[in-house]
């Protein structure tokens, strides 16, 4: 994909461990135009209800169809407020076109960068950090009754006809780094080895170590993170970069094997082999007997 040369990103999503389906999703974007900007975003689809995983990809679209027409509205904040409202509309008149879906959400959590600053929109409980120096900073505010339980205040969708999502202008300068995440990452992955990890120097392995420290965690949860590093404030043109595009990158070693929720069928193959074993056991005890 384009990015602005002033920038470096990384990005991994893993369905976990536990999780049969991975209902997070993530948007990278570089809006058309002369003028440099790029934009990222994270969503998770609301756990244990159908849909989840379509809700996170159609709120994604939306937004990023918003946040791309700068046709529609001229100040990036106004535009960010959009789209967040357009990706509610669009979750909630798919929800309603399909009665099995109709409680489907997700939270969402975006980033634009341009030589300006910045702007990130937010609702649920993923979030946005920013690494400036040896300073990490939650950026966003949780959605939530209580941190880590992840019992949603607010989110994209869940039956509701509108959002009431945050959004804010964010300083940006050389040297830092943004990291969005959902709470697959930063709800399992210990507060000191998360400050410790994003302190790497790489984008893309500091984001693949993210996930990797979320599985050797236990790996309960979907678990997404983007890494933005900022190398040039003014973003400057732009260039072709491979990003990767699987789940997870292709070295499998480096992850954790994952465990089937299915119960195993070896262990009912066992007992009905015992089972048959005493009924021929009896047959020919009291066939011995008849005799």
């Amino acid at each position: 994909m384009k990015l602005p040369a002033g920038l470096a990103v990384g990005v991994c999503s893993h369905t976990g461990l536990v999780r049969g389906a991975n209902e997070d999703d993530y948007l990278l974007a570089t809006p058309p135009g002369e003028d440099p900007a790029f934009i990222a975003a994270v969503a998770d689809g609301m756990g244990g209800v159908a849909g989840g995983a379509e809700a996170s990809r159609t709120a994604l679209r939306a937004l990023g169809t918003t946040l791309l027409d700068a046709s529609a509205v001229a100040v990036v904040q106004e535009r960010m407020r959009t789209g967040f409202h357009a990706a509610n509309a669009s979750v909630f008149e798919s929800a309603a076109a399909v009665p099995a879906l109709r409680d489907m959400g997700t939270t969402m959590t975006a980033l634009w960068l341009d030589a300006a600053g910045g702007v990130f929109g937010h609702i649920g409980d993923s979030r946005l950090y920013r690494l400036r120096g040896d300073t990490c900073t939650a950026l966003t505010t949780d959605h939530a009754v209580k941190e880590g339980e992840s019992l949603l205040t607010r989110c994209i969708g869940g039956g509701q006809v509108e959002c009431d999502a945050d959004d804010a202008q964010v300083a940006v300068e050389a040297g830092d780094r943004f990291i969005l995440c959902t709470d697959g990452v930063w709800n399992v992955v210990p507060a000191e080895d998360f400050a410790e990890i994003v302190a790497g120097s790489d984008a893309q392995e500091t984001a693949e170590q993210l996930i990797k420290c979320a599985l050797d965690a236990g790996g309960p949860d979907n678990a997404t993170a983007v890494i933005v590093d900022v190398l040039d404030p003014t973003l400057m043109g732009s260039s072709e970069v491979d990003l990767p595009r699987h789940e997870r990158p292709d070295a499998r070693s480096l992850w954790p094997a994952a465990v089937s929720l299915r119960p195993p069928v070896w262990s009912w193959l066992v007992l009905l082999g015992a089972i048959a074993l005493l009924v021929y056991s009896a047959m020919r005890w009291f066939d011995i007997l008849s005799e």
